[in-house]
């Protein structure tokens, strides 16, 4: 539906939308400039008895589960996404960002991004490694290009891997560094080693952001 409102010369705002938290990465996906889940801004605290709980499914979403379990499962992603906005809004418009979301019956996806291909799996650690999905939707991943060989990777449950174009290269993870943003830049906390990163970059519940640094051989 989106992909019906994008064109270059007017950014997509969404200014209310429903649904699960991952529609986020394929607004951003798309150079989404805004993104603001009906209801989201009503801070009042609500408490409705059950016995007295309407069972009108035209409700807002915060009169029928109350406010703190509706706001709930979008605190991770804006957790994420608000020391980086600017750099994400950056990157998007430089057509270095690409972003997408878990969808039914499809437990990879694969992004280009020039000699390189990221693969995206979805609950990968399920059967030994085989992707099978998760128990529902509910994974996306965003990925920056910050040099020939370099992405800034960050999603939730999923798993992401590199794979180099060029048919007789092999991919290797030089460096993977785990980190945040801080007015605008990069800040290094820890170096993951290879037992945490030889079947690919995973990402579930936590916040996390990855600054990789990838190579042939």
């Amino acid at each position: 539906m989106l992909d019906l409102y994008r064109r270059d010369d007017n950014p997509i705002y969404l200014p209310e939308t429903g649904g699960s938290p991952r529609f986020l990465f394929f607004a951003l996906g798309r150079g989404a400039i805004g993104f603001s889940p009906f209801g989201i801004d009503y801070t009042k605290t609500l408490e409705i008895p059950d016995a007295a709980r309407p069972k009108d499914e035209f409700l807002v979403p915060w009169a029928r589960v109350g406010t703190k379990e509706f706001v709930a499962p979008f605190v991770p992603l804006y957790s994420l996404l608000a020391p980086m906005a600017r750099d994400v809004a950056r990157w998007n418009f430089e057509g270095k960002l690409q972003a997408i979301a878990e969808e039914p019956g499809r437990v990879t996806q694969i992004l280009h991004f020039g000699a390189w291909d990221a693969t995206v799996s979805y609950g990968i650690w399920a059967r030994r490694g085989r992707p099978v999905g998760n128990p529902q939707p509910m994974g996306g991943v965003l990925i920056a290009q910050t040099g020939e060989n370099q992405f800034l990777v960050s999603g939730f449950y999923c798993r992401v891997d590199f794979r180099p174009t060029t048919a007789d290269q092999h991919k290797q993870f030089l460096r993977v560094e785990e980190g945040t943003y801080q007015n605008g830049a990069f800040k290094f906390i820890r170096l993951l080693n290879g037992d945490q990163n030889d079947g690919g970059l995973d990402f579930n519940s936590v916040p996390l952001v990855l600054r990789v640094t990838v190579g042939t051989y």
